[in-house]
């Protein structure tokens, strides 16, 4: 397991709660319902140091959910991976409840900061010590941090470029015999990044790209 990752990535997810809730004071959107649906290329595996048996492969993104505020979105997303690996066949799944905030404005205004919390599902080998591989079989609790940039194409469309770390929490360390440098949990990691096809619409009616005051601008 990565601590200083793990440790920024909570970091990050307290800072993007902070910069949601600054959102809520902006102004009221004229339609409150989105969805988005996306494809990207990632990574996933067992949470290990130094990120041995942790594949590359694409990945499929999907959620939907209310638009609170022009900028603060809440909704449930679904991210899943898969390969065939040289070890045997591995995949993740995260679902996750998800708050994203526009905090900036100007030509950051529509560059978002994400968090959530949900539960995955993952079966992966990794390697050990013994010269047979085992298999890690995972359902716990998950953490999500992600930031994105919507791209305008015609009101209420954008497309959006993203980035998202999803990693399972309170599995137990491994203590026994590992390769040297390594050190390893029964967690599951997965990060992604990719393109979404977004309906979202932000603004006041007949004006879909226009949002409230950024909490920079107050």
């Amino acid at each position: 397991m990565r601590r200083p990752a793990w440790c920024a990535a909570r970091i990050l997810a307290c800072v993007a709660i902070v910069i949601f809730a600054h959102t809520l004071e902006a102004q009221t959107p004229a339609k409150r319902f989105w969805l988005s649906a996306g494809a990207g290329y990632g990574k996933s595996g067992p949470a290990q140091s130094l990120g041995q048996d942790q594949f590359t492969g694409p990945t499929g993104d999907v959620a939907l959910g209310a638009t609170l505020t022009s900028r603060g979105l809440i909704g449930i997303e679904a991210a899943s991976w898969h390969k065939d690996t040289p070890l045997g066949s591995s995949r993740s799944l995260f679902v996750s409840l998800t708050l994203l905030g526009y905090p900036f404005g100007s030509v950051l205004d529509n560059l978002y900061f994400q968090g959530g919390l949900g539960v995955a599902n993952a079966s992966m080998p990794q390697t050990t010590t013994s010269s047979t591989p085992t298999r890690l079989d995972v359902t716990r609790p998950s953490l999500l941090v992600g930031l994105g940039y919507d791209i305008p194409i015609a009101c209420p469309l954008w497309i959006t470029p993203f980035f998202e770390s999803y990693g399972t929490i309170g599995g137990r360390r491994y203590t026994g015999p590992q390769a040297p440098g390594v050190r390893s949990s029964a967690n599951a990691v997965l990060y992604h990044a990719g393109l979404s096809l977004r309906y979202v619409h932000p603004g006041p009616a007949g004006d879909c790209q226009h949002r409230g005051p950024a909490m920079t601008q107050q």
